[in-house]
């Protein structure tokens, strides 16, 4: 679904949403049979769960701002970090629990903060003396990273899925150039490709 909105072709938009629907309902219905979980009760159960978490949308309460809904929000969490998928990806877990932590106050005031972070990180990894202690500084890394994407109002995983179309693009015309004069990859050697990909980034 997302590669065809990132393509922008209705139709496979639709589509794409059509098989998460039918997925998501034929799940249920397996479940029915299998573990008894009624269909009707799972849909009660969700609604009345959108219901209790927005009472500004579906009832009567009167949430003006969207500070107030956020308090409200805050109120009703045991625990902010509830509900976020272990089983999600890192890079967008990641942007989760900072965008929670941060309607605590608990942020930066700008993108300089995460910033500095970044390069701190990078120094500590360069000062890491151990395979534990370069997964540990990398992970920091890749979080710090996520806090300035984040800071920039830049969403993370667009920014990186655009890299890495970006990196096969210009992979491709390096391969090409090089198969032009009559070689394989491996045959041309990194500084020739280097050089290539350099005139390919101009």
């Amino acid at each position: 679904m997302i590669e065809a909105i990132d393509q922008k072709e209705k139709s496979s938009i639709k589509e794409e949403i059509g098989d998460i629907l039918f997925l998501g309902i034929f799940l249920a219905l397996v479940f029915e049979q299998e573990k008894g979980i009624s269909f009707d009760r799972l849909i009660t159960a969700t609604v009345k769960k959108y219901r209790d978490k927005h009472p500004h949308v579906y009832e009567a309460k009167r949430l003006k701002t969207s500070d107030e809904v956020l308090q409200y929000w805050q109120k009703s969490k045991n625990d902010i970090f509830e509900g976020i998928p272990l089983t999600l990806p890192a890079l967008l877990a990641a942007k989760i629990i900072q965008e929670r932590t941060a309607k605590t106050g608990f942020d930066w005031d700008s993108y300089r903060g995460p910033l500095k972070k970044v390069i701190e990180e990078l120094h500590e990894i360069r000062s890491a003396t151990n395979k534990k202690k370069i997964f540990e500084e990398l992970g920091d890394l890749l979080f710090a990273c996520v806090n300035l994407a984040r800071h920039l109002q830049v969403d993370p995983e667009d920014a990186l899925r655009f890299a890495n179309k970006k990196f096969v693009r210009r992979f491709r015309v390096v391969k090409s150039r090089i198969e032009k004069k009559g070689k394989q990859l491996h045959e041309a050697g990194l500084k020739e490709m280097d050089s290539i990909w350099n005139q390919v980034k101009r």
